[in-house]
């Protein structure tokens, strides 16, 4: 029987007993859900999540709507997902940027993350590739290094927006690569790559879906990968470690909800994920872009964002990155 179906029968039994509170009232789900993502459409993030919230429609039945409200690193969509009613209706999916960092950058944020919000699962791990435009001489990162430190401050690095995820692994990689490339923050990684493809911006990190198409086409080179291993779709690229560098870096991808829904309709939600990234056709699809599913509890998605967000704090302190 699907979640839904089952979640309907046993709240119609619910019904019948004394003293329910109201909210248990209204089977669940019973009407559209309603997913925020704080970038625009055809970034790393939401490119990750549309195959998964698909398939989660089908499992639970309902309609699963993606409304992206991008700008300032998600936390507009955030702030709306915070202050909406706690019914379980309404969910945010974040990446590490959104729910590891953005609170090192913005000191005076209307919500936490950690405070006003609860975990429904993790859905990926998910790396990043390090890519130059196939223009470029480079034809290796660390031939991209040297190009750099030959030409200090010329260079420049495009993302998604300050305290994105490739914001933050470009931060790491460049204090270890000890280059001067300058960072140009766009309103979303789709722009970043026209800017590249425009000559404007040599260097982009992020996840291997947003860069395929351009790859495919013999538009881009892709470097490297930031995990601790090669990845399945890409066996030809190195990790940063086989190209020179000591780092290793891996993001993630999670549901949430707001913190006051109730526990069972987390829990079904939860359920719902469980399966969905054990299907076969959602793992194929993660892996094509360049990422793997990582299903894990919602109990675990709140302890890593927890240190996630620590870790951070740390290295933010470190390399002098100030909060606005």
């Amino acid at each position: 029987m699907p979640l839904a179906r089952r979640a309907l029968a046993l709240s119609a039994l619910g019904l019948a007993a004394p003293g329910l509170a109201r909210g248990a009232e209204e089977p669940f789900p019973s009407r559209p859900i309603r997913v925020l993502i704080g970038y625009p459409p055809g970034g790393g993030s939401d490119l990750i999540a549309r195959p998964i919230l698909r398939a989660l429609k089908e499992r639970l039945d309902v309609p699963v709507v993606i409304e992206n409200r991008g700008g300032a690193n998600g936390n507009i969509a955030m702030e709306m997902a915070a202050r909406a009613e706690p019914d379980g209706y309404t969910l945010f999916k974040g990446d590490i940027g959104n729910l590891a960092f953005n609170h090192v950058l913005h000191a005076d944020l209307p919500f936490d993350i950690q405070r006003d919000f609860s975990g429904i699962a993790q859905l990926t791990a998910s790396p990043s590739v390090f890519v130059v435009p196939a223009s470029l001489p480079a034809r290796s990162l660390g031939a991209f290094a040297a190009l750099a430190r030959a030409r200090p401050g010329v260079l420049n690095f495009g993302s998604g927006g300050v305290g994105s995820s490739p914001h933050l692994f470009f931060e790491v990689w460049r204090r270890a690569a000890a280059v001067e490339v300058a960072h140009i923050p766009f309103r979303g990684a789709a722009p970043a790559l026209q800017a590249m493809l425009a000559g404007d911006v040599q260097l982009m990190i992020g996840a291997y879906g947003i860069f395929r198409g351009a790859h495919e086409a013999g538009l881009v080179r892709v470097l490297a990968i930031s995990s601790e291993r090669r990845h399945a779709r890409l066996p030809e690229v190195p990790t940063l470690r086989e190209a020179g560098f000591d780092v290793a870096l891996t993001g993630f991808n999670g549901l949430l909800a707001p913190v006051r829904v109730p526990a069972a309709r987390r829990q079904l939600l939860e359920e719902a994920i469980a399966g969905v990234m054990a299907a076969p056709g959602v793992q194929r699809a993660m892996l094509d872009l360049g990422s793997a599913a990582a299903f894990t509890p919602g109990s675990a998605l709140d302890a890593r964002m927890r240190e996630e967000r620590a870790f951070w704090t740390r290295f933010a302190r470190e390399a002098g990155i100030q909060p606005d």
